[in-house]
């Protein structure tokens, strides 16, 4: 009967100490995984500050376009803008808008 129980508190002990290495293995799992959310998070709020610049730069192309556009119907004569400036910008709006969708 000794051996017995001998045997249980044995089998018991190798349980524990296997449970012991796999909370110790999943602890360190957890957290390089932490780190790579933090990493993560990072790159968003980089991405997400990218995208406020860019936004920020096509609302100011819109508004130049649109004063453009505005200047060179009401006035007459080589005072107005350009095609070539128009299409400029046309060109650096639709720049920022494929960065936006990247």
């Amino acid at each position: 009967m000794s051996d017995r129980i001998n045997q249980l508190v044995d089998t018991i002990r190798e349980k524990a100490i296997l449970l012991k290495d796999q909370v110790a293995s999943e602890k360190a799992h957890n957290e390089e995984l932490t780190q790579e959310i933090q990493t993560l998070k990072q790159e968003l709020s980089s991405r997400d500050e990218k995208v406020d610049e860019l936004n920020t730069k096509i609302t100011e192309l819109d508004d130049g376009l649109k004063t453009a556009r505005e200047q060179s119907i009401g006035s007459s004569g080589g005072n107005g803008v350009s095609e070539e400036q128009i299409d400029e910008l046309v060109k650096e709006i639709e720049y920022c808008i494929g960065q936006l969708k990247k």
